[in-house]
């Protein structure tokens, strides 16, 4: 599904933010870290963290695959309008969009499954796994492992469309059998390793567990007896804290006068990125370049989960430097251009350069979309939400993310297939249109919130100051020197 490209991260955020506390760290946190780390806790990184990529695999594999032909002709056979072996829109639709069916389910019991059961078992890629290491880890290196997982799952993307690439060219079952094989065997090689893990010390704590907690995280750190007291006492703070700030809080709270309008640019700017036209350079990328006849699609399909992974790479590092704002505003321009570019060449489709020229802009497209729609609506949704609605206002973007997954999945082969509308690459001026309506949302709705704390945030929203002067506001300095627990920030920087 076209979710997997974007969805998984607002879960981290969910989670990162959910153990957030507004108590300051001890120097000796910082100073602790190099000797916090054992085996124990690398091995535990590694085994959650590879979970993504299970993900990662799977969302990206149904590509290529369904463009091979003898996977076509084992499900369906020749086309009856195209006379090929390419399936029809209604195949399209079944193949593409009943994964989302998993992940709704998975994402609807996951917060039973991870209170009931703990982090390790319930095995859910886009939850459980973010939320195990965003409680093992130290504080101060929180941000750049659970991010982590954002790499590992595109590239076990890249993984994906190289093994499909490898057996193209064999006639038979095997050319799509060898791909299911290894999605197969990443979990039956993770699963035995999960045994030899810790459960989480934070979720302990929550059950009131506190001996247990404690042996844990002995077990999950190289330092002194006395220093996992220390940060044992500082879990046990962040769980109260926690209770008390959520104690009388209820979901529609994120719908009152006080909060709506941060509620419907959180839940906005998430969906969004899926109406850009990435659907067709992602999801359906080896299926939309074989119609459009543009070379070799599962080379082009290489190329192009490369660069979304090229880009997301890139994208802390500009989300930082040029702010929200200014990067959310050019890349969405740069995107709109591309489109229309894309759209307006396929009224000449017949030539193989336009074709060519098509696929060469989708994959700017990627890099474009990764570096900065993608990576800012899994930052900017954590950021805005007021602390105590933090969780039911993730929960709300991650809804709104699904509805738009499966109606861009839906639509998508009916627009773009020979036997529905039969648009091909025209289907970029539709998403052109949903660009310029999208640039116009951001410019008076999504604030510019680098180098800003969460209270300098409640402060301009509170104050109802427009976001285009959110830049250069100046907030009272209680605001600017509010202290949060370093590391429980995303790749945002919204720090002091």
């Amino acid at each position: 599904s076209n979710l997997g490209t974007k969805d998984a991260k607002p879960s981290v955020s969910q989670h990162e933010e959910k153990s957030e506390t507004i108590v300051e760290v001890l120097p000796s946190d910082k100073q602790a870290i190099g000797h916090a780390i054992n085996a124990l806790l690398i091995f535990s990184c590694v085994t959650v963290g590879a979970s993504s990529m299970l993900f990662g695999y799977d969302d990206k594999v149904i590509s290529p695959i369904a463009a091979l032909e003898p996977f076509v002709q084992h499900l369906q056979g020749i086309n009856p309008t195209t006379h090929t072996l390419v399936f029809t829109a209604r195949n399209q639709n079944l193949i593409f969009s009943v994964p989302l069916v998993g992940s709704i389910v998975g994402a609807a019991i996951a917060p039973t499954l991870t209170s009931r059961l703990g982090r390790k078992w319930p095995w859910l890629p886009l939850t459980s796994s973010p939320l195990y290491l965003a409680e093992v880890v130290p504080a101060t290196i929180r941000g750049a492992i659970v991010t982590s997982m954002n790499i590992l799952n595109l590239v076990a993307g890249v993984i994906s469309t190289f093994t499909v690439y490898g057996t193209q060219h064999r006639s038979d079952s095997t050319s799509y059998k060898i791909p299911l094989a290894v999605q197969f065997a990443m979990p039956a090689l993770l699963i035995p390793l999960t045994f030899f893990i810790p459960e989480s010390p934070q979720w302990y704590i929550s059950k009131g567990r506190i001996e247990e907690a404690r042996t844990n995280l002995r077990k999950l750190r190289a330092f002194s007896d006395a220093e996992v007291d220390e940060e044992l006492r500082v879990m046990k703070m962040s769980e109260e804290h926690e209770r008390l700030l959520t104690s009388d809080v209820r979901f529609w709270d994120i719908f009152n006068k006080q909060n709506i309008r941060r509620t419907i640019t959180a839940g906005s700017i998430y969906s969004f990125n899926q109406c850009s036209g990435i659907i067709l350079s992602t999801t359906y990328a080896t299926v939309f370049l074989t119609q459009i006849g543009a070379g070799d699609p599962f080379t082009l399909t290489v190329v192009s989960s490369v660069l979304v992974l090229a880009g997301t790479i890139l994208a802390p590092f500009l989300i930082d430097r040029l702010g929200r704002r200014p990067l959310a505003l050019t890349g969405m321009s740069l995107l709109l251009i591309i489109d229309v570019i894309a759209g307006g060449l396929a009224f000449n489709s017949s030539d193989r350069n336009s074709a060519l020229i098509i696929a060469a802009v989708s994959f700017i497209f990627n890099f474009v979309w990764a570096a900065s729609f993608y990576s800012l609506s899994n930052v900017l949704p954590s950021e805005i939400a007021t602390m105590k609605l933090r969780n039911y206002t993730m929960a709300y973007t991650i809804g709104c993310s699904y509805v738009t997954a499966v109606t861009t999945t839906l639509a998508v082969p009916q627009l773009v297939s020979a036997d529905a509308a039969n648009l091909g690459a025209k289907t970029y001026l539709i998403f052109g249109g949903c660009m310029v309506g999208i640039i116009t949302f951001v410019y008076f709705f999504v604030p510019e919130t680098r180098n800003r704390t969460f209270a300098e945030i409640d402060e301009m929203y509170d104050a109802k100051i427009p976001m285009r002067h959110w830049r250069n506001f100046e907030t009272s300095s209680e605001a600017k020197t509010a202290v949060i627990l370093p590391g429980e920030k995303l790749t945002s920087g919204a720090h002091v």
